[in-house]
């Protein structure tokens, strides 16, 4: 699976690469094993393996632990980089170069030879290995990684462990992968014959998962993991020897062609026979597990953008639902999470944007709404809800209230304030010719308006003799629902004055 480096690896590769690699396009036939190579406009490094194919690089670290700057990276064209197939598989940290923790994770392993995995059981074994600073030496790696390797034997006191037997086994990246039994070791296999034996040279196939073990032709038995969805398999065979004939299950099959197989729920057993004119044959199994399909078709989670809350509280089991929708909110985002990645959401009928979650945006109507959600299985299974939508054309009770107003002179307005009440009063001596109002409405979308300014607090003058300030709520959409609330003042030295 492709890999690519983090934001911050990204741009840090962007300065070395400005420095160190070569900004003309390489021609593919200068590629050999060991090249580094990347297209110009990408960010990722591949590694050009004596298989002729290349593997990513999958982040800073990694690259790192291999090589200590970017010069040997080249800038390749789209043509020359696509003539090399991708490897399903990515290069690994070089084993025993440094201590490695996963992201998610306060484990700290060693990588040895083949990418396995070794817990390092506590500091005085990583001392033992790896000195007194060897704490220094951990790196973090992304949780993503963690498909690429293994694991092993833990490495405790008792542990025989080498290190120096495991650099020398893992010398530069194509021992490794070697090691890793991901591409054919030349040095010990003659293709052409073994024993004289038949073999073949390669076996290729489209499968996400990928085969596992790796192809060797000297390795008999083979496995992969297929999706429900992944019904055929096609596999191309070529044996080390041209004249030589490969069978598929007793079927002849032509050389170093494409062929397709139905693939069945469960297991699919494959025998790949190779014979040669001697009569000398080799088998190999190939053992294709399909998962069935999925039935769930449950929902994980209902949000939506509404004051108001879902009732009953959402619950996977619960089918059926209703919320009220206030007179200002005639739009509805509700947003559905599925709890099967490989099922499909339907909302009105429209499939979500990313098929199992996703945000349906409903215009509503007044009165009642009726929203129906479908989840379709993997394997075609529906499953309904229901959400009935009120949506109220007027405002509710309340909604053109004050919470709160606020004057300097609060503790000598009566009454004390109370949203149900809208008219106050005020005595104010000969001196005192400005107050200071401040309110808040209930309804956080509502306009406050003091003394004809559409704001949250005012400085009013006040003439001598009797005064009116009035302080008003102006509901969005529903005008005529403003509520008004008035503060009668009254300013000057006739202490017997009294409000009509």
């Amino acid at each position: 699976m492709k890999k690519y480096f983090s934001i911050s690896t990204i741009s840090f590769l962007y300065v070395l690469l400005s420095v160190f690699v070569k900004p003309s396009i390489v021609s593919a036939t200068s590629y050999s094993t060991g090249s580094l190579i990347k297209l110009a406009n990408k960010e990722t490094i591949y590694y050009v393996a004596s298989d002729n194919m290349k593997y990513a690089i999958p982040n800073e670290v990694t690259y790192k632990s291999w090589y200590d700057n970017f010069s040997s990276v080249e800038n390749v064209s789209t043509k020359d980089f696509n003539s090399f197939k991708t490897s399903k598989y990515s290069v690994t940290i070089r084993p025993v170069n440094q201590l490695v923790k996963f992201s998610n994770s306060t484990k700290i392993y060693v990588v040895d030879i083949g990418a396995v995995l070794r817990w390092i059981a506590d500091e005085q074994t990583a001392q033992k290995y790896f000195g007194t600073n060897w704490y220094k030496k951990i790196v973090t790696l992304p949780q993503t990684d963690f498909v690429h390797y293994s694991f092993g034997a833990n490495i405790d006191g008792t542990t025989i462990f080498s290190r120096t037997h495991a650099t020398s086994m893992s010398s530069d990246i194509d021992s490794e992968l070697r090691n890793r039994k991901l591409i054919l070791d030349n040095t010990n296999v003659n293709l052409a014959s073994v024993d004289a034996v038949p073999l073949l040279k390669y076996l290729q196939e489209n499968l996400k998962a990928g085969l596992q073990p790796g192809f060797n032709p000297t390795s008999n038995n083979y496995f992969i993991n297929a999706n429900f969805v992944e019904s055929v398999l096609t596999l191309k065979l070529a044996t080390a020897d041209k004249n030589d004939l490969i069978f598929v299950n007793d079927t002849m099959v032509e050389n170093a062609t494409s062929i397709n197989l139905d693939l069945s729920v469960g297991k699919n057993l494959f025998i790949i026979k190779v014979v040669n004119a001697d009569g000398k044959e080799k088998v190999y199994n190939l053992e294709v597990l399909r998962e069935k399909s999925s039935d769930n078709n449950y929902i994980k989670s209902i949000t939506e953008n509404l004051r108001a809350s879902i009732s009953p509280k959402f619950n996977s089991d619960i089918k059926e639902y209703s919320i009220r929708s206030e007179y200002d909110e005639d739009v509805l985002k509700l947003n559905v999470q599925a709890e099967d990645k490989k099922s499909t959401v339907y909302v009105n009928d429209q499939e979500l944007s990313s098929g199992y979650y996703g945000t349906a945006t409903i215009l509503l109507i007044t009165g009642e709404n009726k929203i129906t959600i479908k989840v379709v299985s993997e394997n075609g299974a529906n499953r309904y809800y229901d959400l009935i939508v009120n949506h109220y054309q007027y405002p509710k009770l309340g909604e053109n209230d004050l919470s709160s107003m606020k004057t300097n002179f609060s503790s000598r307005i009566f009454p004390a304030f109370n949203p149900k009440t809208s008219v106050y009063y005020l005595r104010l001596t000969e001196d005192e010719s400005r107050i200071s109002i401040s309110a808040k409405s209930q309804n956080s979308k509502a306009k406050v308006i003091i003394d004809g300014s559409n704001v949250a607090s005012k400085y009013v003058s006040v003439p001598y003799g009797e005064n009116v300030i009035s302080v008003s709520v102006e509901l969005v959409g529903a005008p005529e629902f403003t509520k008004t609330y008035k503060i009668r003042i009254y300013r000057g030295d006739e202490t017997n004055y009294k409000f009509e």
